[in-house]
């Protein structure tokens, strides 16, 4: 009885290492083109500027607006070292909303 018992664990064992590996190449296979297809695109950020200086209260100083510009050319600044394509919202047909860059308050 134990030797029965001993092959069976050595069976469950021997299937368990063998399910693990058919599955992991076969995820490995299904996302080798995804992953191949996302390494070539260069991710898009939109940066609507006008949308911006227009959300400042009339009364903003013009000191208020230079800040603003600054802390959108900024945050694209970051954005670009990061590897990213920044667009002007102006040049855009159509985007996610979350594409689009927010100021940081």
């Amino acid at each position: 009885m134990p030797r029965k018992v001993t092959w069976m664990l050595a069976m469950v064992v021997i299937a368990a290492v063998c399910g693990a590996l058919a599955g992991t190449l076969t995820v490995r296979q299904a996302l080798t083109e995804p992953l191949e297809r996302l390494a070539l695109t260069t991710p898009v950020f939109v940066l609507d500027r006008a949308a911006v200086i227009k959300s400042l209260p009339p009364s903003a100083s013009e000191a208020e607006i230079h800040r603003t510009v600054a802390a959108l050319r900024e945050q694209a600044s970051r954005l670009e070292a990061a590897g990213y394509l920044i667009i002007d919202a102006t040049a855009v047909l159509a985007a996610p909303e979350d594409l689009y860059v927010r100021p940081t308050n």
